[in-house]
């Protein structure tokens, strides 16, 4: 045992040794290679013989031939001369391997003889003479041998050739010895520390081993570190648990320097010692447990390993390390979090993750980038990522420590550095609203844990909490639009968490503090933002791009001026409040020309028309029990008064701008905007005419109570009349949203008449009550109205060119005529309950009678105005009661009903036939009868 000491002290030497060393080697730079050295010498050497020829033999060749073609002299031979271009010239340096070609001018044409043949070397072009005479001509670029075409899989063969290999040895190493000393373990060769020694001395050696490589096989001496120090930590931890002969304490230190000697030796070796390292450095605090339970230590002790890490990364740029290392420091924090953590942690936590943060940010940052590369790009975002995942967690530790003010101030000051260097980096801007969203998300789990019971110096401190970081966020957005390359975005954010973190207090405290008036501190915000886009407004003209930013800040400003009616009211005000803001925020796009609040116009109307036309939570507001002066009239009303309004102005806008440019596209999204507001005012109308149709017959439980016969026919009249009362606005002010809102709405009074009291509510089955008068009862109400409507609508459509929509009309309201006579008929003998009592002889004699007076009519209105569809429809009726008196009176009738019947239809199809010939079709039986009748 005392052997083991002495040989654990010797390795606490050697390791701590190692590690100095290391660290003094690297900051020594790097020996040069011998191949780069013998490079260097190869290319002085060319470039001296290059000198060389261009001074002795191109210079001086060209000087002599230019000064022979001053004088006049004749050179001798077309290669003597050099007329030829592309000459080529002998270095004079008999080291020189190559040939220069020079291009001279044009020699003086010669005289050439009669029968003498031209010399076949034509005369070049002058070449362009660079400097002085005798300038020397650079050299042509030597042809390189073209490379071999790259095979697909040549990438992988490479790999699994030189790389593979070496992995898969170090790998093999390790195991080499974890086997060499399991099978010593099972033979009983050696105890238990010398076990542990020998693999702490094999460990030393593969890392002396790999340093001794690193300049002959980088790789192969890379993948010797990474194995050694795998060793190591495997060979501690034995000896900390397993043969329990190295203290936990102690343990923990020597991990802790293998993990520093792995970092160091990475920085000389590369990165899959590093890697190594991380691993163990990370896993050593849960392998080595020393009993202490520190927050404190360990995160200190990870805090440094992480600095080192990222120091490492910046060092050699490998960002993808400082990203293990940051989401390894991440997870000991959820970790820590989840077991155990004790009251008091959350500041050594907080702590951990805010320096954890900022170390990030100044290591990854200086990364060296490259345009255009994902190196260039994944640093940024590696960045981004650490600060967000850093403000998460620390809202965790927030929570797990019952929002204490200390996790509280750590996560505003993580927030204000986040704004901040979104602010520095426009890279890094979307940093600014992660931020905000993160904090909101907070504040609003922080309310849900306020209960009934709370003391109020708890629900104090979260409002003072909550009012911190929504005017961090506030106030710094607004700071960040001044200088910011796209200020609406900032200007956006403060805005949102103005608003956001308002309602998110007013919802958290307003059921506790009932005397507090949340209208007023909504109305004194809408004044802070006025007095901060005053300035926006006055730099608007000299800085086009603050446009967005006024838009931002007027629809805060809106919003809260609309927040302080309903905050002061009742929650169903609220989309009243909306409704209003729309019109609001028409009215300052126009006003200030600020296209971005018409987009806002349109999403808070979206959001109003969903509130109050897609709510069932409406038919359980406390409406009252009054018919017409109720809720509905202000909560439907003021929308219907807001949305025209805003239509106006939207129109109005559209109008006033110039026809061509971009202020016509400007026009066109108003016009638009305003017929999308005109629909919502038309959806409002409806809605307001329906629910008071409901609250007249249901007072105070609109989701209560199934519709009568006269509930349903209100309703039917009061569509109808909306959508002729549409279509009739559409003639003095054409507009499609008024004409289609209008053919919708008549459409649906249409099918609701024949789908209720035509036949789900049709009082022959239903048991409803129609009233004890013959003729003036709730009959006449229910079908008598849609007839008159529908043949109104029917004279509309003709009007408007629509004919077969006219003629489906007029068939209909003859129809609804058949069944309201019928149903009348039934009334005059079973009084208000069509649905009791049984039918008589006298009724059923009735029927006949009443439909042969209908028919016929028919017929005479139809031989009045000419109607081919009335006399069809006269027909048609006429031939059913003849068919009911065959078919059915014949065998039900009996005495003088069944005679009186036969002889009232027999006179009846006389005179019919008398009508037809006299009156329909005289003349033309008068023609065919002349020219039947022979001269």
């Amino acid at each position: 045992m005392e052997c083991f000491g002495a040989i654990l002290t010797l390795v606490v030497l050697g390791l701590f040794g190692l590690f100095v060393w290391v660290i003094r080697l690297s900051r020594r730079p790097a020996p040069p290679d011998p191949r780069l050295e013998q490079l260097t010498r190869q290319l002085v050497a060319l470039e001296q013989r290059l000198v060389r020829l261009e001074r002795h033999g191109v210079a001086g060749k060209v000087g002599e031939e230019e000064k022979d073609l001053r004088d006049g002299k004749d050179l001798k031979g077309g290669q003597e001369a050099g007329s030829g271009e592309g000459q080529v010239v002998k270095a004079a340096d008999p080291a020189a391997t190559w040939a220069v070609p020079v291009a001279f001018p044009a020699a003086t044409p010669e005289v050439v003889p009669a029968g003498v043949p031209a010399s076949p070397v034509a005369a070049p072009a002058a070449a362009p003479v660079v400097g002085s005479v005798g300038a020397p001509v650079p050299p042509p670029p030597v042809a390189r041998p073209a490379r071999p075409a790259k095979r697909p899989f040549d990438g992988w063969e490479k790999n699994l050739a030189t790389k593979a290999p070496i992995w898969l040895g170090a790998i093999a190493l390790a195991l080499a010895g974890v086997f060499l000393v399991k099978y010593s373990f099972e033979q009983g060769w050696i105890s238990p520390a010398i076990r542990v020694a020998l693999g702490i001395l094999f460990g030393l050696g593969l890392l002396a081993g790999g340093e001794f490589l690193r300049r002959k096989n980088p790789r192969i001496g890379e993948a010797l570190s990474a194995a050694g120090i795998a060793d190591l930590f495997a060979c501690f931890l034995a000896g900390i648990h397993l043969y329990r002969l190295i203290p936990p304490g102690i343990g923990f230190g020597l991990m802790v320097l293998t993990t520093a000697v792995a970092v160091g030796l990475s920085l000389r070796q590369g990165p899959i010692v590093a890697i190594v390292g991380l691993i163990g450095g990370y896993l050593t605090p849960l392998l080595v447990r020393t009993g202490s339970g520190d927050a404190g230590k360990l995160f200190a002790y990870l805090l440094v390993l992480q600095i080192g890490l990222l120091a490492v990364s910046k060092r050699r740029s490998w960002w993808p390390i400082a990203g293990a290392s940051l989401a390894a420091g991440m997870l000991w924090v959820a970790v820590w979090l989840a077991e155990p953590y004790k009251a008091g942690d959350g500041l050594w936590l907080g702590l951990f993750l805010l320096v954890s943060a900022a170390s990030a940010v100044v290591a990854i940052l200086g990364l060296p980038k490259k345009e255009g590369s994902a190196a260039a790009q994944g640093p940024v975002a590696l960045v981004g990522l650490a600060v967000a995942a850093a403000l998460g967690v620390l809202a965790f530790v927030a929570g797990r420590g019952d929002f204490a003010p200390t996790e509280i101030g750590l996560f505003a000051l993580l927030g204000a550095g986040a704004l901040f260097l979104a602010h520095r980096r426009a890279d890094l801007e979307p940093l600014a609203w992660v931020s905000a969203v993160l904090s909101a998300a907070l504040i609003a789990v922080w309310s849900g844990s306020l209960g009934p019971t709370s003391p109020s110096a708890e629900v104090l401190r979260f409002v003072y909490g909550a009012a911190a970081l929504g005017a961090l966020f506030a106030l710094g957005g607004y700071a960040g639009l001044w200088r910011a390359r796209h200020p609406g975005r900032w200007a956006s954010l403060s805005a949102a968490a103005a608003i956001a973190f308002f309602l998110i207090v007013w919802a958290a405290t307003a059921p506790r503090f009932v005397q507090v008036h949340f209208g007023a501190w909504s109305l004194g915000l809408a004044a802070v933002g006025l007095l901060g886009a005053l300035p926006v407004a006055k730099r608007r003209k000299a800085r086009p791009e603050l446009a967005p930013a006024l838009a931002a800040l007027a629809v805060a400003i809106t919003t809260f001026v609309s927040f302080a009616a309903p905050l002061e009211l009742e929650k169903p005000w609220i989309a009243v409040a909306w409704a209003l803001q729309v019109a609001a925020l028409v009215w300052l796009a126009g006003r200030f020309d600020l296209p971005a609040l018409r987009t806002l116009a349109r999403v808070v109307a979206a959001l109003v028309a969903v509130r109050l036309l897609l709510n069932p939570m409406i038919l359980d507001y406390p409406i009252g029990e009054r018919p017409v002066w109720n809720w509905l009239l202000y909560g439907y009303g003021v929308p219907l008064a807001a949305f025209a309004l805003a239509a106006w102005l939207a129109r109005r806008q559209a109008s006033r701008a110039p026809l061509g440019g971009p202020e016509a596209l400007g026009a066109s999204r108003s016009a638009r905007l305003g017929s999308e507001l005109e629909v919502g005012a038309v959806g409002f109308a409806f809605a307001l005419v329906t629910l008071q149709i409901r609250q007249l017959f249901h007072p105070g439980r609109l989701g209560h109570g199934d519709p009568t016969f006269t509930e349903w026919s209100s309703y039917d009249a009061a569509w109808l009349l909306l959508g002729l009362g549409l279509l009739w606005l559409a003639r003095s002010r054409p507009r499609k949203s008024f004409r289609w809102t209008g053919v919708a709405l008549f459409g649906l009074g249409v099918v609701a008449t024949f789908a209720g009291p035509s036949f789900l509510l049709n009082p022959l089955w239903s048991d409803s009550d129609v009233g004890a008068l013959p003729v003036l009862n709730l009959l006449l109400f229910g079908f008598g109205v849609p007839i008159a409507l529908l043949l109104v609508g029917a004279r509309e459509a003709r009007r408007r060119g629509w004919g077969k929509t006219a003629k489906l009309l007029s068939v209909a309201s003859l129809v609804l005529a058949f069944l309201l006579l019928s149903l009348e008929v039934r009334q005059a003998f079973h009084g208000g309950l069509l649905s009791q009592g049984e039918t008589t002889t006298a009724e059923r004699y009735a029927y006949s009678v009443a439909w042969l007076v209908f028919g016929l009519g028919l017929l005479a209105l139809g031989i009045r105005r000419k109607s081919t569809a009335l006399r069809w429809a006269s027909l048609a009726v006429t031939l059913l009661a003849v068919a009911k008196v065959f078919l059915y009176d014949a065998s039900n009738l009996t005495g003088l009903y069944r005679v009186v019947s036969f002889l009232g239809l027999g006179a009846s199809l006389l005179g019919l036939a008398f009508v037809y010939q006299k009156f329909v079709f005289g003349r033309a039986l008068e023609a065919e009868e002349r020219a039947g009748t022979p001269e």
